[in-house]
């Protein structure tokens, strides 16, 4: 339900769409005061206003007619650097507590239960010196929403019964992430920061979060709300379908009596000893099978400086990819397959990184100083060369492309990113400050550059071979520490020994945006408006945004020798690897000019271009060259194929959950294979079998091409010329698409996995015994429900898990509900058998489900279903996958929406009867059980059926046609 981890600047540089001329309203009331207009993208048609209520906060408001939910946020200026040190994790804490009951709505349920009826969403999250709420709702129900949200901030409960309770959710948010090694590294980071106040604790667990000798919990609760939660450091945003005037009257309504404190805005303006802090070398070894460097430089947080853009200049040549750059040379030198650079610049408060991160090979571990030496003294190169306005201006054209043809997203997202961005920037750039590049500031750059110098730098060594004498508390991490010696120092001021160089001008950065002429012969439903053996391309046009100069093609080389066995698996997934690797340059070249591209494994390989149409052409001449043309060595191959079982290893890794909802989509579908048995074919596999199989694939195979947005008979005509020329097969395979799973009567398919991580997970998902889109729509409407329900009891009532819940799930023409859980507290079969327990505590719930619950649910799911596109990604989508299921109808979202709006109570109640208590449904039940219940049973259900392997249940089992 909530999140720690905050969005980033870059969640920030990808806002939905707004506007920089847009229509602004300009009033002013005894309650509020208007603001200057907010600078937004010319290509968001919607009404902004900005106003400041009598209390202090800051109001953006968004009228956009078409919305057809409202949403809105509040965030807070203070956050986990201004927790009591006697109890750290306390305003993440205080967080989850604001949800649970208000003098108003003292119900610890009502506000999520009202949510779920009236088709919403909720969340917050806490991060340094921030506390963001946000919620979305039917826009029937908006002033409502609003009179609840708004009593967070007003009259909390702060129940002490559930202060205690909560504290375990917390601890389980906690233990979820314990061993994720990001979280190890960054809280290593801040340990070595001394009496700095991000020297701390952040989420809380129940070892900092309870009554001690001088500190009571819920009392220092109670207190720090008090203390910070005043009007006059929140932020609010809004977004609805009603007027600015309406929306006003809202903002007034509900916000306006926050009380107002009137206290400063909490800062650490603490300074820190960077001899004691920086020019230390870390050696850590990971729970992940990964081998890195990172140069973490620790500079001021420069956040006020966001129009100049000097750390964006900085790491946009540090992370080019083109001739002579870091990345380039030692790709070449086969020692390193990702080299990256970015900022977080709060990420320490008053301080913040500017990292540069590499993934090494094999090889270059045995050089990893040189590494280091080379992107060094590539940034000496910078600070002596690379000052230069040419850059500035393809920045600023690249980020200008953006802004001018924004794309608006989720009403959520954009409310939350608001106001997390109304407590960093000048209100009118709120909105542009990922974008506006007001000038060319070489001082602004030259200090950057100065900070990243070997007094500012930690180094850190990641791989699984590092030897350590120290272990994280809190985290799963160990580690050594050491200082940089001076002779590596020395190393980076001394002539390169490759021959570095400046990046040249980006090429495919668009120069025309004309909107191009309609295909004849297409209309509001995908066309083939090419087709011969072996290549067919399909076209639709955009009805919504055809305003915009963007288009996207999807390009699926499918052959059947994608899924005849795990070795062509693996060669498949190789060839992406390598040609992703190999054309890095052009990748990033063309990310930076808007039209991002790669290449996947999906039955056979899929190339995917987006974005501005000027030059995709010129873009996909490229991109089919290098892929007929990849050259592969014995390194290279071999290379991949450690990235390979690296990732598998990894994937072992993640969150337990996440590991559960995997090996489901694994079992269900034909096209699987077993990680087992992949990791033994990666030792027989060869260069010659790849060599081989990137023979057989040219020559046998069916192209199918799907076209969407501004492309003109011109465009489609070159592609075909192109595709045609270079990939033309000469045999046409038939076209492959994967196959699932069909349930039949008295399934009971069981997954047992033991896990190298600690907690257990569950997914419990029961079939519908029927197909079709009346048992899919039921299915809809009831996880809203069903969903809180099970949240509501084995979370906040009885603190199993932090990630709980129930969903519907389809697989192909079936529909099921799938329980699912993570749990640090119980064993699998002590879970499952509390899961049990519940089906039959719901099934009583469920039967007192009374009509205008109902309605509320089936209206919640038709609005969603029913929203109008917000961009082009939303508007293709359904076509996509229909079009990859062959159903040309392209009606499968249509079929749905219509099943819903017959669905009743009563097919509702009796799907829920059919599906989940129906002992003859078929079951599928992942158990995955963590190492710290590994002495513990496995859950037995009655007359089930174990699956020993993804093969094995291929074999065991039937597939839809």
């Amino acid at each position: 339900m909530k999140k720690l981890f905050p969005l980033t600047l870059l969640s920030i540089a990808i806002l939905s769409g707004c506007n920089s001329t847009p229509s602004q309203v300009y009033s002013s009331t005894e309650s509020a005061q208007a603001l200057a207009p907010l600078v937004v993208s010319p290509n968001d048609k919607r009404q902004y206003k900005t106003l400041t209520l009598a209390n202090g906060i800051d109001v953006i408001l968004v009228s956009d007619p078409s919305a057809e939910k409202s949403a809105a946020a509040l965030s807070v200026g203070v956050g986990l650097l201004h927790d009591p040190m006697s109890q750290q994790g306390l305003a993440h804490y205080l967080e989850h507590m604001l949800f649970l009951g208000t003098e108003k709505y003292p119900d610890t349920k009502g506000y999520s239960e009202f949510m779920t009826k009236n088709g919403g969403d909720q969340n917050a999250y806490t991060w340094l010196d921030i506390t963001n709420y946000m919620f979305k709702v039917n826009n029937d129900a908006y002033g409502e929403a609003l009179d609840r949200f708004s009593d967070f901030f007003k009259a909390p409960k702060l129940y002490p019964e559930y202060s205690e309770k909560e504290k375990h959710a917390v601890n389980a948010e906690w233990s979820m992430r314990r061993e994720m090694d990001f979280f190890g590294q960054y809280k290593l980071a801040r340990n070595m920061m001394g009496d700095h106040p991000a020297n701390r604790f952040l989420i809380g667990n129940l070892e900092t979060l309870g009554d001690k000798e001088t500190s009571k919990l819920h009392t220092e609760m109670v207190n720090f709300y008090d203390q910070y939660y005043s009007s006059n450091i929140m932020k609010v945003a809004m977004i609805s379908n009603k007027s600015i005037a309406e929306m006003e009257k809202l903002a007034d309504q509900y916000f306006s009596d926050i009380k107002n404190k009137n206290i400063d805005r909490p800062k650490v303006e603490q300074k820190l000893d960077l001899s004691k802090v920086a020019g230390k070398k870390i050696f850590y070894k990971p729970k992940e099978d990964v081998k890195q460097i990172k140069l973490d430089f620790t500079i001021d947080n420069n956040m006020d400086q966001f129009a100049a853009k000097p750390n964006y200049f900085v790491t946009y040549l540090i992370a080019n990819e083109m001739a002579g750059s870091p990345a380039q040379v030692l790709k070449q030198q086969g020692w390193v397959s990702q080299l990256s650079a970015g900022t977080e610049l709060d990420l320490y408060g008053n301080y913040g990184s500017l990292t540069v991160n590499i993934e090494l090979t094999d090889e270059g571990m045995k050089h990893r100083e040189e590494i280091v030496a080379t992107v060094m003294n590539y940034i000496n190169l910078v600070k002596d060369k690379g000052i230069d306005s040419k850059y500035f201006h393809e920045i600023k054209t690249a980020l200008q492309n953006q802004f001018r043809f924004l794309e608006k997203g989720d009403e959520f997202n954009y409310v939350s990113n608001l106001t997390d961005s109304m407590q960093k920037y000048p209100l009118q750039h709120v909105i542009d400050a990922g974008f506006h590049y007001a000038g060319f500031d070489a001082e602004a750059v030259r200090n950057v550059l100065n900070s990243l110098n070997d007094k500012s730098v930690r180094i850190w060594y990641v791989s699984k071979q590092e030897e350590t004498d120290s272990k994280l508390h809190f985290y799963d991490g160990e580690y050594r520490i050491e200082p940089i010696s001076p002779d590596e120092v020395k190393s980076w001021h001394e002539k390169s020994q490759f021959a570095l160089q400046l990046p040249s001008v980006n090429k495919l950065l668009p120069e025309s945006f004309d909107i191009k002429e309609s295909l004849a012969n297409t209309g509001q439903t995908p066309a083939i408006v090419f087709d011969k053996p072996g290549l067919t391309i399909w076209h639709l046009g955009s009805q919504s945004f055809a305003h915009q100069p963007k288009g996207s093609l999807d390009i699926s080389i499918n052959t059947p020798l994608a899924t005849q066995n795990e070795k062509n698996a693996i060669l498949f997934a190789v060839w992406a690897d390598l040609y992703n690797l190999q054309q890095s340059k052009l990748i990033t070249e063309a990310s930076v000019a808007g039209v991002p591209f790669s290449l996947s494994a999906s039955n056979g390989l899929s190339l995917n271009i987006s974005g501005f149409t000027d030059k995709q052409t010129v873009l996909l001449e490229e991109a089919l060259k290098a892929l007929i043309t990849i050259k592969v060595d014995e390194q290279s191959f071999a290379q991949a194929l450690e990235r390979r079982r690296q990732a598998i290893f990894n994937q072992g890794q993640q969150f337990p959950i996440y590991q559960a909802f995997g090996k489901l989509s694994e079992l269900v579908v034909n096209s699987s294979f077993d990680d087992k048995s992949v990791l033994e074919a990666l030792n027989s596999v060869t260069l010659k079998d790849f060599e081989l199989l990137q023979k057989s694939t040219l020559e046998q195979h069916q192209t199918r091409v799907f076209s969407f947005g501004n492309y003109d008979q011109a465009d489609i005509d070159q592609m075909a010329k192109l595709l045609d020329k270079t990939l033309a097969p000469k045999r046409v395979t038939e076209f492959q698409k994967a196959k699932y799973w069909k349930p039949e009567s008295e399934q009971v398919l069981v997954w047992n996995e033991d896990l190298a991580v600690a907690d257990v997970a569950i997914v419990d998902m029961f079939m519908n015994p029927t197909p079709g889109y009346k048992a899919k729509a039921a299915a809809a409407v009831l996880q809203g429900h069903i969903g809180t329900a099970v949240f509501e009891k084995l979370r906040t009532e009885e603190q199993l898990a932090y990630a709980v819940g129930a969903s519907a799930r389809a697989i192909n023409e079936y529909s099921g509900l799938a329980f699912y859980i993570q749990t640090p507290v119980k064993n699998v079969a002590d879970m499952q058998k509390r899961f049990d327990e519940y089906k039959h505590e719901y099934a009583q719930e469920l039967a007192t489900l009374d009509s205008e619950t109902f309605s509320k649910l089936k209206n919640a799911v038709l609005v969603s279903l029913k929203e109008p596109a917000k961009n082009l990604s939303d508007e293709v989508s359904p076509f996509i996958r229909d079009w990859y299921k062959e159903n040309y109808n392209y009606d499968s979202k249509s079929k749905l929406i219509a099943a819903v709006e017959q669905i009743t109570i009563d097919d509702v109640k009796r799907y829920y009867q059919e599906t989940v208590m129906n002992d003859k449904a078929a079951r599928l039940n992942i158990q995955l059980r963590g190492k710290k219940f590994a002495s513990e049973p496995f859950a037995q259900l009655e007359g089930q059926k174990r699956i020993e392997s993804v093969d094995a249940m291929k074999e065991q089992v039937k597939f839809q046609l």
